[in-house]
């Protein structure tokens, strides 16, 4: 059994998590929406840096390490120059795979490629990996580490060679050109027997590959001395791993119980007949109910130097009701406090909530956007990671009595979206009345958008001034539900979470009177066990191209979604291109009804 970089990473941010991978536990990994997302941007960038390189040789046999290794190494020890794409590298039980592999005569070029982004314009006088005062970032910590260990394994494996390791990233100083736009860049998926695509993509360049080379996006940047630095500790941790899968049975290294428990990816459902790794940490303590991980804030409790999870663990004791109230002193604490009374009481509406809601100024607006930071950009001149703005949703009540309107925009063009985004938007809620949003996306993105107003020369005085208007600090016309949720409303479903996507299925199946209404009937549903279904799971699914469904319950699924829309595969197909409009258009429409259900049940007395 090896050590891969991939288990070392697993096992540096939680030992136990190297057990549970090379078991094959249940991992929420395994069909996460965003890492997908955020992967497919990785391979397009780990394409371009391949690119980078003519001659590269792609290697192969993965499925048997002793042979991928062999190949390896006779190429790298025949020739005097060569580059390798994914090599397979041994030093034992310790096994590398290199993104990039450059030999030049007695140097190894190690060369890690990321899709993390650096401003190189702005790291002139020291590495974008350390800090002001010279140590490195813990962001940066983790990338760090992962190519420490292959700089290891390379110079155990070629003693006689010098190692040199590299970091690609990219730079967010450049601006995209044509030959660098995401849209050069095809992903396309196997299907397997199950009908399911395959989560890695072969990608295949599409633009000119001499103006990508001059243009590129890319940054390398020499962390020897930051490899130098973390070596004897990685060597350390990677020797400890290795010795808990090395013999007859993998052993789990024990690691301490604490809040960052609450998100570990194998805090999985129970599976009759097996454990997830969640319940093998915490064992009987898993089931309690509720469970302490879910008391809001938790990680704040008794001080942030503190572990007052794992001290109450180790008295057997998980439920958030083992809570000391006296520990409970942070900022934090009244809705903490207000929680744990809703176990007992119910649901608490502040009675000062319906009145506020009632004092706002008419028409009210329920604004949702949606948009997108890719590591390539969608159109040229973006730099990486700049923002997409490619649809807005928005339900107007003018009289409470009456159905909200429920307007929206979705860009279909192929140019840049922002300014017709934001000039759609002024359209629809003009100047007068309220407008809702959950958290502050919203407003950051049209200042954004105000921002590129500058930047790209776009000249519209009254859509610049609305839009400087809009986004002044405490607007009184702006009105965050997230920070009323904080404030004023708690509900023992949520567990102790703020994202819409819980408040609502808590509100939902706690007001019949709303689940009744006609405009929100289409969003009512109930499953086998004949439990009302939360609205996000009634959503349905559309078939697209070859007998596949889809549907997207989430903002990185619109993403996603959009993305192939515009510059996928199926960019060209009317058809399959309609079907991915009608998902986006309702996903985002039931985001904004969401925030008019639960402003209704909030309001319910004022109203």
């Amino acid at each position: 059994m090896y050590l891969s970089k991939s288990d070392f990473k697993v096992a540096s941010s939680c030992p136990s998590k190297l057990y549970f991978k090379k078991k094959r536990h249940p991992s929420l990994m395994n069909d996460n929406p965003y890492l997908q997302f955020l992967a497919d941007g990785g391979y397009m960038v780990e394409k371009m840096a391949k690119l980078l390189y003519p001659g590269g040789i792609e290697m192969e046999s993965w499925d048997n390490p002793v042979q991928a290794h062999q190949e390896a190494l006779a190429l790298i020890t025949e020739r005097e120059s060569v580059t390798l794409f994914e090599p397979t590298i041994l030093d034992g039980q310790r096994l590398v795979r290199v993104d990039i592999l450059n030999k030049k005569g007695g140097l190894l070029q190690l060369i890690e490629v990321k899709s993390a982004s650096v401003d190189m314009s702005e790291c002139e006088q020291r590495s974008p990996v350390r800090g002001k005062r010279g140590g490195i970032t813990s962001d940066w910590m983790p990338y760090l580490e992962d190519v420490t260990y292959q700089y290891l394994v390379l110079s155990r494996a070629f003693p006689n060679l010098q190692v040199r390791p590299y970091l690609c990233l990219v730079d967010k100083s450049k601006n995209a050109t044509e030959g660098t736009t995401c849209n050069q860049f095809k992903l396309s998926r196997s299907i397997n027997a199950k009908g399911r695509k395959a989560w890695a993509p072969e990608v295949e360049y599409l633009g000119d590959l001499e103006s990508l080379r001059k243009n590129h996006l890319l940054a390398i940047v020499d962390v020897m001395s930051e490899v130098q630095e973390l070596a004897d500790e990685v060597d350390s941790k990677s020797a400890q791993y290795l010795a808990s899968i090395s013999g007859d049975n993998i052993v789990r290294i024990s690691a301490e119980l604490s809040s960052k428990c609450k998100t570990c990816e194998y805090r999985t459902k129970p599976v009759e007949g097996s454990r997830s790794g969640f319940e093998e940490c915490w064992g009987a303590l898993a089931a309690q109910e509720p469970h302490i991980l879910d008391l809001y804030r938790i990680g704040d409790v008794g001080g942030r130097n503190n572990n007052l999870v794992g001290e109450l663990a180790a008295q057997g004791k998980a439920r958030m009701t083992d809570v000391p109230i006296d520990k409970l002193t942070t900022a934090y604490s009244s809705r903490q406090k207000q929680q744990l009374a809703c176990l007992v009481q119910g649901e608490w509406n502040a009675p000062e909530l319906p009145g506020l809601l009632k004092r706002h100024n008419r028409p009210l607006h329920f604004i949702d956007f949606e948009a997108s930071r890719l590591a390539l950009p969608y159109h040229e001149e973006m730099s990486p990671y700049e923002l997409a703005a490619f649809q807005w949703s928005c339900h107007t009540i003018q009289d409470s009595q009456e159905p909200a309107v429920h307007k929206e925009w979705l860009n279909d063009d192929s140019m840049f979206p922002n300014f017709a985004f934001a000039r759609s938007l002024r359209e629809q809620i003009g100047n007068e009345g309220t407008v809702y949003v959950w958290s502050p996306y919203e407003v950051s993105t049209l200042k954004e958008i105000r921002r590129q107003m500058d930047q790209y020369g776009e000249k519209d005085r009254d859509l610049a001034d609305w839009l400087d208007w809009m986004t002044e600090a405490d607007n009184p016309r702006i009105v965050d539900m997230l920070k009323l949720a904080k404030d004023y409303y708690v509900h023992p479903n949520m567990k102790g979470s703020l994202s819409i996507k819980d408040v609502l299925p808590a509100v939902w199946t706690t007001n019949a009177d709303l689940r009744e209404r006609k405009e929100f009937k289409k969003y009512f549903g109930v499953n086998e066990a004949g439990k009302i279904k939360n609205p996000y799971d009634v959503l349905s699914p559309l078939p697209i191209g070859a007998g596949l469904e889809e549907v997207v319950k989430e903002g990185t699924g619109a993403m996603r979604v959009y993305q192939e829309m515009m510059f996928g595969e199926s960019a060209n197909d009317p058809e399959i291109r309609q079907q991915y409009r009608q998902l986006l258009l309702q996903y985002c429409e039931l985001d904004t009804a969401a925030m008019v259900i639960i402003w209704r049940h909030w309001a319910a007395t004022s109203i």
